[in-house]
């Protein structure tokens, strides 16, 4: 295990102690997961992995099995059922969704 990874599972564990992974499903069947960070909310997906944050998207360009602190805070959040869980209609979701794509 690298010392980049092992930062970054330490960080991902760190968040799910403090709450941070957010489950909302909309609709009753698509779920997006959102990992509260300190400057802003990351939206993510479990399947496929994926999240909006930088070092997921520049890393995954240099690595495709890279996975940041938000994505692996959503897996350790999911086997741990550890989350906050929201249901919400589409249109309750897309302005939610507008704001964190940027």
């Amino acid at each position: 295990m690298s010392l980049s990874f092992t930062r970054r599972l330490k960080e991902a564990k760190k968040l799910v102690h403090n709450g941070a992974v957010k489950k909302y499903i909309i609709n009753g069947k698509s779920e997006r997961w959102i990992v509260v960070g300190n400057s802003r909310d990351y939206l993510n997906l479990a399947t496929p992995i994926w999240c909006r944050c930088y070092a997921f998207q520049q890393g995954i360009y240099q690595n495709p099995f890279f996975q940041c602190k938000h994505s692996l805070a959503v897996k350790i959040a999911i086997k741990e059922k550890k989350f906050d869980k929201f249901d919400l209609a589409k249109e309750e979701f897309e302005p939610l969704r507008k704001e964190w794509l940027f």
